[in-house]
């Protein structure tokens, strides 16, 4: 609707400017004359947000024509400044100044030639302030004037603005027939342009009254071929409103993503805010919407769009009310009310009391929020009447209103009888909690010493069955650590069996130095296994160590074929996380035998350790050749690798996690390449770390 008031003013000020040239022959006349053809030039190249030569113009044309008297230049120039402050800057009362000053200096001249701009401007202003029965009075005098000067754009675009005014009023009968009105007398006259714009209105009032599936049929005739982000802003943020309602969220976020927000204007950022902190509200992210509210809001103050302002301050009392601060909810609440009843906008009374009810209900605060609950569903009844009344006369069903109107009595009947309902049966429920509650007074009263006798004796037989629990708790406990400890038993001879493996491959290989070398290592780690065999639990650091030292030999065995990185989270303290003993080393072992033993490039092996809360995570990941390609080699060492190493682990961490232990603590991913091509294996062990002080093991997820 803003573009086709641009266009308004182009049609409007270049039949006036070609008719300045020959109707004077003053030489200030042909000089302000001129200085409003650039500004018409400036318009048509810059049809959105002129800038600042518009008003630069404007202002010298006001001040010649004020030097010579000129009454219509005057009028006229008034009406370019009164334009520039309310299409782009959107300082409604000052653009209601100079429109009104703009008419009056009309007042004083024959020539009425433009004065439908002045009429359109301050109509427009006041609309915004939401005066709308002055408003409407501007709009039907504008498009009287253009209805005599056969200007029939102008004089449909009028009539179009009397629709929305209707709108905003909360008339929705109204609205719906002057709209479709304008939406066919467009058609009639081919006039396809603002056809579609008719259309766009139509589908933001659809939206307006939750009618979606009708809204997105009326986007579809205005927007055509064309994309959304193609036409105009506001109608886009009318599109998105539709989006978000639906619960579209990621096509509405795709929408907003077309906004250039660093390039917008105030008039429209003040519109992209509001839309974008309405699109959380819906998502119920209170928090996010309420900066967006916020300063959408103090835009729409500085610039006084009364509309505007009650959206505003409705959103922001429904996200405080989501936020649980209902003090200031009930300010803004309060505010959106007293607003909306000054201006008669029945839609924003009808929702300001809904709020107000919900914060007092919330408050217990039974006597306010069954007044605000009553005006809440007057208004409600009303507002959707009118509602459906439009509907239906948008399509011509004016004999459904006749039906409507009873309808809404016989829901007023309804309602009384409903109350009157539940005011008996909330008297019939305490004369029935009273009796009761003197019934099972006496009851108490004979039963008290019968139940102190008895609560005394299931004291004394839960006291009896705690202790067995806590003995067969303890047999049970003991049981899991001596298993856990044989399994531990089997673990140790299983290395060692792979170590003394690769000392004799040394061995057999003739090559001493690297035999000793290895053997040296390998007493290191023996000595450090003997002395953690006796703990069921060590520290990471301790783990780590051995860790690094086992990669260290399977280097040496490996000539560096592949190169190793351990890699610990910075707040990770080591020394305090406790872990079971060579927890970690048989999946970097089964990640060098399976995975990179075979592997023809240099290998890679990296472990991390994180902990995020009472859980360490470790992966182990490496780039070999793939546990499918591995498992198509069947070897026959592998296949026993994987039984005594992976296997023995993963009894281990059954037995510490206990019967409810059902989840495994590792998981094993295969990596590919873009190509599906296997590029290594990953290993993710997920570990709890925080027991209560005294448990000897610590639970594995």
């Amino acid at each position: 609707m803003r573009t086709i008031g641009f266009i308004l003013l182009l049609s409007l000020l270049a039949g006036v400017d070609r008719s300045w040239a020959t109707g004077s022959p003053e030489e200030t006349r042909r000089h302000v004359d001129s200085l409003l053809e650039k500004a018409i030039r400036i318009v048509q190249v810059k049809k959105h947000w002129p800038g600042d030569s518009l008003a630069r113009y404007a202002d010298e044309a006001l001040r010649d024509s004020r030097s010579i008297g000129y009454a219509h230049g005057i009028a006229l120039s008034l009406a370019c400044q009164a334009f520039i402050e309310n299409m782009t800057i959107n300082d409604f009362a000052r653009s209601e100044q100079l429109g009104r000053e703009s008419l009056a200096w009309f007042d004083q001249t024959e020539d009425k030639r433009g004065v439908t701009i002045a009429h359109y401007i301050l109509g427009f202003s006041l609309f915004a302030q939401s005066h709308f029965e002055e408003a409407n009075r501007h709009f039907d005098l504008a498009r009287e004037y253009a209805r005599k000067q056969g200007n029939r754009v102008e004089e449909i675009y009028m009539l179009s603005m009397t629709g929305e005014a209707y709108r905003e009023s909360g008339d929705y009968e109204k609205a719906f027939t002057v709209l479709r009105q304008c939406a066919q007398m467009s058609e009639a006259d081919t006039l396809y342009d603002l056809a579609r714009s008719q259309y766009l209105t139509l589908a933001g009032m659809f939206v307006q009254i939750e009618n979606f599936k009708e809204a997105t049929r009326y986007f579809q005739l205005g927007y055509g071929d064309m994309k959304p982000e193609q036409g105009d802003l506001w109608d886009l943020s009318v599109y998105i409103q539709l989006l978000t309602r639906e619960q579209k969220y990621d096509s509405a976020l795709y929408y907003f993503n077309r906004f250039d927000s660093a390039q917008l204007p105030a008039s429209m950022m003040r519109t992209f805010l509001a839309t974008k902190g309405e699109y959380y509200l819906y998502r119920e992210e209170y928090a996010t919407a309420l900066p967006y509210l916020l300063k959408s809001l103090d835009y729409q103050r500085q610039l006084n769009d009364n509309n505007q302002i009650m959206r505003c301050l409705q959103d922001i009392a429904k996200a405080y009310y989501g936020l649980g601060r209902d003090t200031t909810a009930f300010r803004y609440a309060r505010e959106g009310l007293q607003l909306s009843v000054w201006t008669k906008a029945r839609q924003n009374t009808r929702d300001a009391c809904r709020q107000l009810y919900l914060l007092f209900d919330r408050q217990h605060r039974t006597d306010s929020a069954y007044a605000y609950y009553r005006r809440y569903i007057v208004l409600k009844d009303s507002v959707l009447s009118d509602w459906t009344k439009g509907e239906f006369a948008s399509f011509g069903y004016e004999q459904q209103i006749q039906l409507l109107n009873k309808e809404k009595q016989l829901q007023e009947v309804c309602l009384r009888e409903e109350m009157l309902t539940k005011n008996l049966l909330l008297a019939g429920i305490l004369v029935i909690l009273l009796l009761g509650g003197v019934y099972v007074w006496i009851v108490r009263l004979k039963r008290r010493n019968e139940a102190h006798r008895r609560k005394r004796a299931e004291d004394e037989l839960e006291i009896e069955r705690l202790e067995g629990e806590r003995a067969k708790a303890a047999l049970q406990q003991r049981a899991k650590e001596l298993e856990v400890q044989a399994l531990r038993s089997q673990m140790n001879p299983h290395f060692i069996f792979n170590c003394l493996n690769a000392i004799n491959r040394f061995i057999l290989g003739h090559e001493t130095e690297a035999a000793s070398d290895y053997l040296t290592k390998f007493s290191r780690l023996m000595r450090m296994i003997m002395n953690h065999s006796r703990h069921s639990m060590i520290s990471l650091a301790e783990e780590i160590e051995m860790l690094q030292l086992y990669l260290e030999m399977e280097c040496l065995r490996f000539k560096d074929a592949f190169d190793y990185r351990i890699d610990v989270e910075e707040n990770l303290d080591t020394e305090d996380v406790r872990i079971p003993p060579l927890l970690i080393q048989p999946f970097a072992e089964n990640a060098v035998w399976h995975g990179l033993m075979h592997k023809e490039e240099h290998g890679s092996l990296t472990v991390r350790l994180r902990v995020n809360g009472d859980v360490l995570t470790c992966i182990v990941q490496d780039n070999g050749i793939g546990r499918k390609h591995a498992g198509m080699l069947k070897s026959k060492s592998a296949e026993k690798h994987k039984s005594m190493g992976l296997q023995i682990t993963a009894e281990r961490m059954a037995l510490l996690n206990g019967p409810g232990g059902s989840q495994p603590f590792f998981r094993i991913e295969d990596l590919y390449d873009e190509k599906g091509s296997p590029v290594g294996t990953q290993v993710t062990l997920t570990i709890k770390i925080n027991q209560p002080a005294g448990e000897p093991e610590e639970a594995i997820k």
